[in-house]
């Protein structure tokens, strides 16, 4: 896990300095060391820069920018290629000679060997940049789903600029950080979704999760494609549960095992959650059964706030797995402390401000020396977890005309969350019970089917058909509206910290045998992410593997609203920036925040978009992301 900076542009347009400066804008992702390359080439030069977390082969022999053993090739990688191992003796087979025991080594040679055809080799996380100096042409690429991020833009004198950040690109002193307005005024609507490769800043792209594209010596685009399109519409069910569940388990046992490979501390997040609760349990078997592996968990909770916290899960989990458990409780005084530095590691406004829990639990980490988290992202998306897609699955079943099975599911899902309710004073706060269709909605669903949105996506999403609606949801929450968002957020607050997060259920080999399940998998008697459930038969705590309420990671902001952040949240959301912008309606804003203060309503999530929008606007104006946080931000702004 590291960061990088790769410039392609005319000869004499940039210099060494140039490429140090922006790429030290990213020392937080790579404390452990700084390297650098300028390769001239005719009327065109590039300039690589790279700033090293190191997690395998800590040596300095597996430092980058690396250049194959002939010089005819150079990268810049930031991530880990978890099959590297079975990659390094595949090549090694075929004669390749290797000097390191690092993956990017291995990367490396994949590409000297199977040239752009070496992305459907790649088990990883990933972003890179190959120099191709026979070739005279720039590769990039990035993962399947996105877990790395990479961004670009083009420069005004020509050629492009590459980098792990936005923040390391406003060191170019050609690229500002103007605001994107068209992409602001859907943040304001609250539709920005990271569904396109359009960012909050204007000329700046992200590229595209399994995307990848080549540069050729005139710094023109010769070829750009998408390397991995989900299949939804294919689907092979198992003989059986049992059968699904066996499988499912393998599958995630070897995820775990590839992500295990790392030459520094690997711990888990553990929310108290179904996913992250099943790598602590399926990792500590694996360390029973004869795994070396020193297990440290790290958590965020709020035992004062019965509601909202997952203590009891976590607590039932940890003994389970005998692991070595560390929690923090986010306090909201430290948020409105860092809320500053939270922003700049973000680059965009945030939904929620429950990703200050991922920012502490990571803190905790590095505060106990462990360098690489696995955690549960990815599950929900892939597994049809949230409550919200339980609809979906209803009104297939109307289309399908399987009545029995549409009130014996309901009936189970209702009632296991009216159940889970009666646990908690105000089980509003923790989760919606009437997520599902009820009686009437279905009745007349039964007499008008609903017709099948078409959606703005349509890449790797089965058509709009009746009987699809809940695999469409899915494919466009892994692929568009859901998970891009999180990998955002989990990526910038690990590497805040210089710790790098781990994803077992987005092992793409997982996702793909997932990807052909029938929905019976997914959802069957009103459990959601069935086959995960089942393949926890005597690993998981029963009280967590059936357990019918999703909470998460949630910060307690409804009552943070009312009381510590009260005045700080409503300087933000009278902030004068925020008045001028379409769709911003002073008097409803009011109305909410009043109805809030008086708790007949909790409208967190509402205001808290318009909160983070005011405090990024702020930077803006104060040129933090054109000059750097720690030389922007002047006592007189903090103050301000």
């Amino acid at each position: 896990m590291c960061g990088f900076v790769a410039l392609f542009a005319p000869t004499g347009s940039f210099n060494a300095d140039l490429v140090i400066r922006m790429r030290d804008r990213l020392t937080h992702r790579g404390p452990d060391g700084a390297g650098l390359a300028i390769k001239p080439c005719g009327p065109l030069s590039v300039g690589l820069g790279h700033r090293r977390l190191s997690i395998l082969d800590l040596s300095d022999a597996a430092a980058q920018p690396m250049t194959s053993s002939d010089g005819t090739a150079t990268i810049v990688f930031n991530g880990e290629i978890y099959n590297f191992i079975e990659l390094r003796d595949e090549l090694s087979r075929e004669g390749v000679a290797f000097r390191t025991h690092s993956d990017t080594e291995v990367l490396l040679a994949a590409y000297r060997h199977w040239g752009t055809d070496c992305l459907s080799h790649l088990n990883g996380m990933f972003a890179f940049a190959i120099w191709d100096e026979a070739r005279q042409e720039l590769f990039v690429a990035r993962d399947r789903f996105g877990e790395k991020p990479l961004f670009h833009a083009r420069l005004p004198g020509g050629g492009h600029a590459f980098a792990s950040e936005m923040k390391a690109l406003f060191a170019h002193p050609a690229l500002a950080p103007e605001v994107n307005q068209k992409e602001l005024e859907r943040f304001t609507l609250g539709q920005y979704l990271e569904d396109t490769e359009d960012t909050l800043f204007a000329g700046v792209q992200r590229l595209a999760p399994a995307s990848a594209l080549v540069i050729d010596h005139h710094g023109v685009v010769a070829r750009r494609w998408r390397y991995w399109i989900p299949d939804y519409t294919r689907v092979n069910g198992p003989r059986s549960m049992r059968e699904a569940s066996e499988q499912f388990l393998h599958l995630f046992q070897e995820s775990i095992r590839k992500r295990l490979r790392s030459d520094v501390p690997v711990g888990t997040s553990l929310s108290g959650g179904l996913d992250s609760s099943m790598i602590v349990c399926v990792l500590a078997d694996m360390r029973l059964k004869g795994t070396q592996f020193h297990q440290n968990s790290f958590s965020a909770r709020f035992d004062e706030d019965p509601t909202l916290s997952e203590g009891d899960y976590i607590d039932l989990v940890a003994q389970r797995a005998q692991v070595q458990a560390h929690a923090v409780s986010p306090d909201p005084v430290a948020l409105m402390e860092e809320s500053r530095r939270l922003h700049w590691h973000q680059e965009e406004p945030f939904l929620s401000a429950s990703i200050y829990l991922q920012w502490c639990v990571a803190r905790l980490a590095r505060e106990h020396r462990t360098t690489v988290l696995l955690d549960g992202q990815g599950a929900d998306e892939l597994l049809a977890g949230y409550q919200f897609y339980f609809p979906s699955h209803q009104l297939d079943l109307v289309d399908q005309g399987r009545w029995l099975q549409l009130a014996w599911t309901t009936f189970r899902f209702t009632s296991g969350l009216r159940r889970a309710s009666l646990q908690y004073a105000d089980s509003r706060r923790r989760f919606n019970e009437r997520v599902a269709l009820d009686r009437q909605q279905l009745q007349a669903a039964r007499r008008s089917p609903p017709g099948v949105s078409a959606g703005p996506y349509s890449i790797g999403v089965p058509p709009a058909q009746p009987g699809m609606r809940l695999r469409r949801q899915i494919a466009e929450a892994l692929q568009y509206n859901s998970l891009p968002m999180l990998l955002r957020y989990a990526d910038r607050n690990a590497m805040a910290f210089g710790r790098e997060g781990r994803l077992p259920f987005l092992d793409y080999d997982l996702v793909d045998w997932c990807i052909s399940l029938p929905d019976s998998a997914l959802i069957q008697g009103g459990w959601q992410k069935y086959v995960l459930r089942r393949s926890g038969d005597g690993i998981l705590p029963k009280q967590v593997q059936w357990r019918a309420d999703k909470v998460g990671y949630a910060a307690p902001l409804d009552v943070w609203l009312r009381g510590p952040l009260k005045e700080w949240a409503w300087q933000r959301l009278d902030d004068s920036t925020l008045k001028s912008l379409p769709h911003h309606d002073v008097d409803q804003l009011r109305s909410l925040w009043d109805q809030h203060q008086r708790g007949e309503g909790n409208h967190s999530w509402a205001l808290w978009r318009w909160i983070s929008l005011a405090e990024w606007l702020q930077m803006h104006r104060q040129g933090i992301w054109r000059d750097g946080y720690d030389s922007a931000l002047a006592p007189a702004a903090v103050a301000a």
